[in-house]
Formats: structure tokens, C-alpha cells, sequence
């Protein structure tokens, strides 16, 4: 059948959340996965010239299609996992955190590696309206933040720039080939550091141990204190200094199968979702069991 691009781009909008975390987590424990077959078979309807067998054909086939007619947020994120983190870097060396919470704003990814990268996306579907808010608070705790967007839209995201002064931020886009190309490279800066916003980024083991570390003592007071008293011992320790403090702790935030995220044995539009829920052995092996089963 002939589908036009709004047409096809307005169906896999529709179809699109089968491919996420909540799916994932219901084959893993075992939950009624009837939205899964439902979806598969409404996909199958809609693109009545294709033949797919399992569900691995099917979810690898929605991905492609989302690549090509539906750039979601999600695909944006899988694409940098693939292409950067797994690209270009390692598990054994690099550590990316998802939705990851820096003030008032909720970054997409932060990259660890030998420097910290804050990646904020911005599809064909979104705006630069907090755009501006949301680089001013991951600037607080990060050294780097890049803005990943479509090519058909970055002239807009680099005016952006341009018109707030913006001039360490970088631009990575997703070009017509499906590849990650950097269009500005940023530059590091820790002038835009605060304590504050550091602090709370690290959980409370996380924020014990540094302040223990640093201090060779955890302040002696109640839990409802603790938090206040270690934030005030932290303030003491120059930015730059607590900033490398805290990547220290935060890179530790790895996955438990680096083996088996790094390699073909998880497939590449599963890569991002199984390091946000963190695989187990078992959970793999469900996984691929459903994967190869008949549609």
C-alpha cells in the first residue's frame, strides 16, 4: 500500500510507546502483554506488503520506520547510546545516566566519560521555549551540554545560540543518513559550577561517602540534619574540585551485563532501554525468549 509521510508519521505516533521501558518491564516480570500483540497486529495491517515473523522483526522494523518517518525522543537517546556511548566509547570506561534531574530540569542524558556531557534533544516536534532555563541549570553541573537535534531544524537551535550568547554550547544532528554529526563543538566550562546544584545531583550514600572522603568525617546529627550539615561541609571544597568529586560518584551508577549491552546479544533498538532498567541475566533471557517467539 502507498503511505503518505504525515500519514505513516501520525500511525507510528500511535504505535510508537510498544517500544519503551513500560513494555520491557511488564516481558520481565511476567505481566499480560496483550498492548504488545494488539500493536504488532495493528502494524502489521497498516503495512500490509512487509512479512515479519517474530518479534524481533517487528519492533526492529517499527524502529526503522520511526528512524526514517517519527523521530521521537526516544530515538534520539537510542541513537546516541549506539552511536556515542557504544560508538565511540565503552561500559568498561563510560557511564550514561537517563532523565537525569539537575535543578528545576530534567536532562535527557548525561554522559561520564573523561569529562561530563549534558545532552539535551529537541525533535522536529519540540520548541526552544525552555530551552534557555534548561542549559542555565545544566551548566551548574556540568561541564559540557550539547543540544541534539534534526538537521532539518538545527539553523533554528543555532540562532538560538547565537541570540542568548551561548557560545560554549554544542550541536550534535541527526543527518538524512542516520548519523550523529557535530555541528558546533562545545567548549568545557566550570565558570557556571554551584555547589548546590552538585550537592543534590548525588543520593544520600553518594553525598556520606564524598563528604567522609573529603573530610575524614560525616557530621554527627540526626537524618533530618544530615543533608543540611553535609550540604554546608561541601561548600568549603572549591567547585571545580567538588564537580570531579561527584563524577567520581556518579560514574559508579553503571549496568550490571556490560557484556551483554556492548554486544549483538541485545539488539541495537533495545540498547537504551537496557541500560535505563539495568538488565539482569534473567531479565536477557526473557527478553530474547519473546523476541524469538511467532507473531
Amino acid at each position: 500500500m502507498t503511505i503518505t509521510s504525515p500519514t505513516y508519521s501520525s500511525f507510528l505516533k500511535t504505535i510508537s510507546p510498544v517500544l519503551s521501558n513500560s513494555t520491557f518491564t511488564k516481558i520481565v516480570n511476567d505481566e499480560e502483554i496483550d498492548v504488545i500483540k494488539k500493536r504488532a497486529s495493528k502494524y502489521l495491517s497498516f503495512n500490509d506488503s512487509i512479512e515479519l515473523n517474530t518479534y524481533h522483526d517487528f519492533f526492529e522494523h517499527l524502529y526503522r520506520s520511526m528512524l526514517k518517518n517519527y523521530r521521537s525522543e526516544f530515538i534520539y537517546k537510542n541513537e546516541i547510546v549506539n552511536k556515542i556511548l557504544l560508538g565511540r566509547y565503552s561500559l568498561n570506561t563510560a557511564t550514561i545516566l537517563n532523565e537525569f534531574r539537575i535543578g528545576k530540569s530534567i536532562a535527557d542524558l548525561v554522559l561520564l566519560n573523561g569529562t561530563s556531557v549534558v545532552y539535551e534533544i529537541k525533535t522536529e516536534y519540540d520548541s526552544p521555549e525552555r530551552l534557555l532555563s534548561q542549559i542555565n541549570d545544566y551548566r551548574k553541573s556540568f561541564l559540557n551540554v550539547i543540544i541534539v537535534t534534526h538537521h532539518s531544524v538545527s539553523d533554528k537551535y543555532e540562532k538560538f545560540l547565537i541570540e542568548h550568547d551561548l557560545k560554549n554550547v554544542g550541536m550534535l544532528v541527526l543527518t538524512n543518513r542516520y548519523t550523529l554529526t557535530e555541528k558546533i563543538k562545545p567548549t568545557e566550562d566550570s565558570s557556571f559550577l554551584d555547589i548546590t546544584y552538585m550537592f543534590k545531583c548525588l543520593r544520600k550514600d553518594e553525598y556520606t561517602n564524598l563528604i567522609k572522603r573529603y573530610f575524614g568525617y560525616i557530621p554527627d546529627v540526626p537524618n533530618t540534619k544530615l543533608f543540611r550539615e553535609c550540604l554546608k561541609l561541601a561548600q568549603k571544597i572549591g567547585k571545580k574540585d567538588f564537580h570531579n568529586l561527584m563524577f567520581s560518584y556518579l560514574k559508579k551508577r553503571t549496568v550490571n551485563e556490560k557484556k551483554a549491552v556492548s554486544s549483538y546479544e541485545i539488539p541495537a533498538f533495545l540498547k537504551h532501554i537496557s541500560i535505563c532498567l539495568n538488565f539482569k541475566k534473567k531479565d536477557l533471557e526473557k527478553i530474547n525468549s519473546f523476541l524469538n517467539k511467532n507473531l
